[in-house]
Formats: structure tokens, C-alpha cells, sequence
């Protein structure tokens, strides 16, 4: 599932080729939207979401679940693209005088009008955006701090808490904390949880320019050699919706542990 930094890229690169666009047709999933004629005025990454703001206060928001992608056509080499695609796939469809942006397989997609009773409401959900520019670790630590008997592991994945933080960042801001990811947040002081969601945003927006992603150092390398100690590379299902979890055994000695995962 894409996290913060690939819907920030995502962004960045949509950005200039929509704001201050007029959108000439809008498709989701074959069906024709009533925003002919309205202009982008904002693309905006919040968390795992990405939000297209339109004239008059009407804005998309798009998640990519675990398999979405969004791609850029030119306008004939789109619409040809779509005239051959099943609707189904073609989750949102957005058109301009040059070009088809394409949401492919993305579970969600909402229009909201400025007047709906749930305007904004899936966003004003979330909790601060871990790379935006205001964003502040340790209000993000107090507030999970009102988590003391859940898992380090699953609050730091709690869009409530901090938003845009995937199970990619959960293990390495974890493994770089010298945290095991199975201890109670009540376990931790309010430095140690700032430092985690420090190092969840420090790692990530590494991550948000042209140059290479630097190698993990524990997520996805099961059985092998830490960074660090050299110790082999846990990995385990873990929290109330069982998500893969890896850590270094030596480095991140287990303490109390809140459950025993799955």
C-alpha cells in the first residue's frame, strides 16, 4: 500500500499539469461526473490520501489501497486507452485540454460537493500529516501516549495518531528507535515516542526526492543480516488486523510485551 511519501511524489508530479486546469470530463469507474468546466485549484497530499481541490469548494480524494496506480497520458493516447479498458478498472478518470490522468484500480475515490452533510469528514479524520511542514512529533507522542495498552506497533500505524505512516515506516522508525515493536505504548516515555515519529518522518522524506531509496534496513529482509548487529532478521505477523512486522531481535529486545501477535 502506498504511504505518505509516494502519495507526496504522486503530488508533487500532478501538481503543475492540473492546478489551474479546466477539467473537460471526469469518469469514475465509465460514469460521467457533473464537473465539466471546473478548475483544479490545489492537489494536496494528506497522509495516504491524495486530495484535488475544484472551484467552488467541490474536491476529490483518492486512496490507492494495495493495488492502485495512477498514471499520465497524453489526451488521444488516453481516451484510446479507456475506449479499450473495462470501466471497472478505471477507478477516476480525469480529462483536460492535453492529457488523462488515470486512477487505476483505486478502492476509493470521493467527489465532494461543498454543501454534502460529510463534507470533509474522511480527512478531518485523520491526524496531522507526518510530512507536512507544521508538523509536530511530539504532539503527535502525546497523542499516543492516550494509547497506553496497545502496541507501539499498531499506534504508530493509527491514522487518528499521524497520518501517512504505512508498515514500511512502522518497522524501520521502529528498528531505529531500538524499539520492539510488540511493546506497550504505556512502556515508552513521551521523548521515546517523539523520537519515533521523528525518525518515521526523517526516513520518509529522505525518500521524497529524485535520488535512489536508501536499502531498508529490516523491512522485507527476513533472515537476513542487520545492519548493525548482524543478527538475522525477524519477521512476524502482528496486531489486532495482523500486519507483517520486522525487527532485529538483538537490537530491539523485546520487554513487556502487549500480545503476542499472530
Amino acid at each position: 500500500m502506498p504511504e505518505g511519501d509516494t502519495i507526496y511524489r504522486i503530488a508533487v508530479r500532478l501538481a503543475p499539469r492540473l492546478i489551474g486546469k479546466q477539467l473537460l470530463r471526469v469518469t469514475t469507474q465509465g460514469l460521467v461526473r457533473d464537473l465539466v468546466g471546473k478548475t483544479v485549484t490545489a492537489v494536496q497530499p494528506t497522509g495516504k490520501h491524495l486530495v484535488i481541490e475544484l472551484e467552488g469548494g467541490t474536491y476529490l480524494r483518492m486512496h490507492l489501497g494495495m493495488n492502485g496506480r495512477v498514471r499520465h497520458y497524453s489526451r488521444p493516447e488516453g481516451e484510446a486507452l479507456l475506449a479499450k479498458m473495462s470501466p471497472g478498472r478505471a477507478s477516476l478518470a480525469l480529462h483536460t485540454d492535453d492529457a488523462v490522468h488515470l486512477w487505476i484500480n483505486a478502492p476509493t475515490v470521493e467527489i465532494s460537493h461543498r454543501r454534502a452533510p460529510m463534507h470533509r469528514h474522511a480527512i478531518a479524520s485523520l491526524g496531522p500529516d507526518v510530512l507536512a511542514d507544521d508538523f509536530d512529533s511530539r504532539q503527535a507522542a502525546s497523542r499516543a501516549a492516550l494509547h497506553p495498552t496497545r502496541m507501539i506497533a499498531e499506534v504508530v500505524l493509527d491514522q487518528r495518531i499521524a497520518c501517512g505512516i504505512g508498515n514500511i515506516y512502522k518497522s524501520e522508525s521502529l528498528f531505529a528507535c531500538s524499539v520492539d515493536p510488540r511493546t506497550p505504548v504505556g512502556a515508552l516515555d513521551l521523548a521515546k515516542l517523539e523520537e519515533i515519529y521523528t525518525a518515521a518522518r526523517e526516513i520518509m522524506r529522505t525518500n521524497l526526492g529524485p535520488v535512489p531509496r536508501k536499502p531498508f534496513a529490516v523491512y522485507s529482509r527476513t533472515g537476513k543480516p542487520c545492519p548493525r548487529c548482524r543478527a538475522p532478521i525477524d519477521c512476524y505477523m502482528l496486531g489486532a488486523t495482523p500486519r507483517w512486522t520486522w525487527s532485529c531481535p538483538r537490537c530491539q529486545v523485546p520487554g513487556t510485551v502487549a500480545g503476542t501477535g499472530c
